[in-house]
């Protein structure tokens, strides 16, 4: 007679210090790792490590904190101290995980404003310097920039495309952290890592988490009137 299947667990975070991988993120205690780049996952944390190792890039890891969900793009498993456990009742769905992915960092201030940026610049910053200091309001940089090609014009245009080329390949690189410092600069801190398509959805998915979190430069909510108001 053969033995019964053993029974079915998810990881947790049992705990997630400072000092842990998964402070960085914004994991906390609680959380429950649901899924592995959109499928569900009820492995144990060294097979997750090796899951990892052996995708060899960045996994989707997908957490349920309450009734949220959020995702997460993570090259180690590391994170905290997991524990394995039933699943909870009321365990989410795994979310999707499109290509379009990508880590957006989620800054707050002591008033908790909050912002937002992409971990990794896009293409823009790339191609189009100026555009994307514009994009990102980082208006010092943007300055810099434009000066510098003021001052290389009456040189030549060939000067002017070098150092065109010259910002593009510093802000794909290190454009990140020039919009976390000037962020800093203004006393926000990073509170969180959140894996999404666009800004929006960054936002969106942080104030599932956040319901009283306000972002800066968001466009107002639509005010909500009493039929007796509308007259």
């Amino acid at each position: 007679m053969s033995e019964p299947p053993p029974p079915e667990q998810v990881l947790v975070l049992l705990r997630c210090r400072a000092t842990d991988a998964g402070h960085g993120f914004g994991l906390r205690g609680g959380d429950i790792l649901i899924g592995l780049d959109g499928a569900p996952w009820r492995g144990s944390a060294v097979t997750l490590q090796a899951q990892i190792l052996r995708a060899g890039k960045d996994c989707a890891l997908s957490f349920q904190r309450g009734a949220a969900v959020f995702t997460i793009l993570c090259g180690r498993a590391d994170l905290g101290q997991w524990r394995r456990v039933a699943p909870p009742e009321g365990l989410a769905p795994v979310p999707p995980c499109p290509e379009s992915l990508r880590n957006w960092e989620i800054m707050a201030d002591r008033r908790d404003m909050h912002d937002v940026f992409a971990s990794v610049p896009t293409v823009l910053a790339l191609v189009a310097p100026p555009l994307w200091l514009a994009q990102t309001r980082l208006w010092a940089g943007l300055a810099l920039f434009a000066a510098a090609v003021a001052l290389s014009m009456p040189v030549g245009w060939p000067l002017v495309a070098c150092i065109w080329l010259a910002a593009g390949l510093h802000l794909w690189r290190d454009g990140a952290a020039h919009q976390r410092v000037a962020l800093q600069m203004q006393g926000f801190r990073r509170v969180a890592i959140i894996a999404a398509r666009s800004e929006a959805d960054a936002a969106m998915i942080w104030q599932r988490l956040v319901p009283e979190a306000k972002f800066r430069f968001a466009p107002p909510r639509p005010v909500q009137m009493a039929p007796s108001e509308l007259g």
